[in-house]
């Protein structure tokens, strides 16, 4: 009788020990379907990544084929034609995961440059959907400027 008794409560430990699994993708930091943009940025190629704590946003830059292939063999912004470059922008939450880390919260923009003929056209998208944001030609050459700026993280 003894031995049933704590093999009940051994049973009933490890049935309130159990963990169940959580959703581990985060819809809300994702590209939605009824978002503007054509192409989803999130599937291409990552070039280097960035936080701003001051604003509480972290930002990835990402490449297609193309503009991923330049960055890694050159060191210029100078890319070829058909290359396109996304800054993707998130606001912050804390991981639930890492105590003291930071995870994406949501999209808060995304600013895309693709080269044609010798010539770049930027475009930046912000709310939720994302939309096309017409910008000021003063602001948005800056960070066009910026953007470009960014050099392909090195890994070992």
């Amino acid at each position: 009788m003894k031995n049933i008794i704590i093999l009940f409560f051994c049973f009933l430990l490890t049935i309130s020990c159990e963990q169940h699994p959580k959703n581990t993708l985060n819809l809300t930091a994702s590209v939605q379907q009824n978002d503007e943009l054509k192409e989803n940025p999130l599937l291409m190629k990552p070039i280097t990544s960035s936080i701003n704590p001051e604003n509480s946003t972290m930002s990835t830059f990402y490449g297609n084929d193309i503009a991923f292939d330049y960055a890694q063999h050159h060191p210029d912004a100078d890319y070829p034609e058909n290359a396109i470059l996304y800054e993707v922008t998130w606001k912050q939450k804390p991981d639930e995961v890492w105590f003291g880390g930071n995870i994406p919260k949501e999209i808060y923009s995304v600013e895309k440059i693709s080269f044609t003929d010798s010539r770049s056209v930027y475009e930046r998208y912000e709310g939720k959907p994302l939309r096309r944001i017409l910008g000021n030609n003063t602001k948005d050459q800056l960070r066009k400027e910026i953007i470009l700026d960014q050099r392909m993280a090195v890994s070992p």
